[in-house]
């Protein structure tokens, strides 16, 4: 029989993290001044789930700023006590009868099918916060077939209003009326073989719903490089600072095959992303063109799980300007977001089941479009050019410089 107690189950980790960034910036340049940036860093989770009948409840609660891309705690103001936010709330349900259906509502894990590629699309940091509906099917018993859905609230937008433009004469709302969402659906199916060959593939399309144009507003939280934004301080009909200038509606194709070599596992995995919206340097396509694209493409050698097992990977990353909505994207690769390409390679060890070391190294270099003089000021890796010297290429300033990053990690599971 069943007790009380019997129905929680109990998780958590900690890890502990040196983390070095190595910024090339010129002299003048921003990011702490392209000297390199040394950090102790550490981040706590912990969590629970109890089940009753049909319905699991989750509560994991973190450490962190309250990013929605990162739960890191640096260690810093002279070791000043530290927060622990709420980062997943949810409630699931999949009942006795129809196991093959399952709703979540609520702060919750990603429901989407997601391999280490998929950073090109999602941090693995980011819960999203909304609703989730999924179907498995196994027609056969080596095969799954998968359809997920999923509708996140991005932000409220209150007081709404009408908003006359006298340079086109166009009459646009902002506010509540128009509270962007992201809408996504994904199609997939898993094969998994007598010989321990396994293998994935999805295709998702995500439609960021009232996140850009001239009747957005800035979504709040972590603002992170990349995307065309609107970096005026004007008065309206122009868009408040950090509105995005463009929409997204973002095609994702993954794909992942696991092999052997004797008893070492080698899989290999891929992610490419398009932005089907028009994506300009203005918003109005009238600018210059962004970058609508990116991919991913690696493998990892060995599993480093169980007492004594190694890992060794190797990815390659290329993300454009507005290919998707940089604020959800990895904040490790650079200084997180989009615009920007580079390598990833890592070597993990696992000295017991529960305890990991692992050292990782991104390589990475900003993708600097080159938008025409009359264009507003975006934020991310842009440099206006001198209408005085059109073909005076600016120095990279900022986040547009080169960064490479080191992560040294112990990381224990309990």
């Amino acid at each position: 029989m069943t007790t009380w107690f019997d129905r929680f189950k109990f998780f958590g980790d900690v890890r502990f993290r040196f983390e070095t960034l190595y910024n090339n910036f010129d002299e003048d340049g921003g990011l702490n001044n392209g000297v390199n940036l040394y950090l102790q860093r550490f981040r706590l989770r912990v969590g629970t789930t109890v089940t009753l009948d049909d319905f699991t409840a989750g509560l994991r609660l973190a450490s962190g700023t309250g990013q929605q891309v990162s739960t890191n705690q640096t260690e810093s103001n002279l070791s000043s006590n530290t927060d622990l936010w709420i980062d997943q709330v949810y409630l699931n349900w999949s009942g006795s009868s129809t196991r093959w259906l399952k709703i979540t509502m609520g702060k919750m894990p990603n429901p989407f099918y997601l391999d280490y590629t998929s950073d090109l699309m999602w941090d693995d940091d980011f819960n999203p916060e909304g609703y989730a509906e999924g179907l498995s099917f196994n027609p056969k018993p080596n095969i799954n077939l998968f359809l997920n859905a999923a509708q996140f609230a991005l932000n409220v937008q209150a007081n709404a209003k009408n908003t006359f433009d006298p340079i086109t004469s166009e009459i646009f709302f902002t506010g509540s009326s128009h509270a962007p969402w992201m809408i996504g659906e994904q199609a997939g199916v898993s094969v998994e073989s007598a010989s321990q060959m396994k293998s994935a593939m999805a295709v998702a399309f995500y439609d960021f719903v009232n996140v850009g144009g001239r009747d957005g507003a800035p979504l709040g939280g972590t603002q992170q490089q990349g995307n065309s934004r609107e970096m005026t301080t004007a008065a309206p009909p122009l868009p408040p600072p950090g509105t995005l200038l463009n929409n997204y509606r973002v095609l994702d194709a993954t794909a992942m095959l696991q092999t052997r070599v004797g008893t070492i596992p080698i899989t290999f995995m891929g992610d490419y992303l398009r932005n089907l919206a028009n994506t300009t340097d203005t918003g109005y396509r009238t600018g210059t063109a962004t970058g609508n694209y990116g991919y991913q493409l690696g493998f990892i050698i060995g599993h480093a799980a169980d007492a004594h097992s190694w890992e060794l990977a190797y990815f390659y990353k290329l993300l454009e300007t507005d290919a998707t909505l940089a604020d959800l994207v990895d904040s490790d690769f650079g200084n997180g977001g989009t615009a920007r390409r580079g390598q990833i390679m890592w070597a993990a060890y696992n000295l017991t089941k529960f305890l990991q070391f692992k050292i990782k190294y991104f390589v990475t270099t900003a993708i600097v479009p080159n938008p025409t003089p009359n264009a507003p000021v975006p934020s991310g890796c842009y440099q206006v050019v001198n209408p005085l010297d059109p073909l005076n290429n600016p120095p990279q300033t900022g986040i547009c410089g080169d960064i490479n990053r080191l992560q040294v990690d112990v990381n224990m599971k309990f």
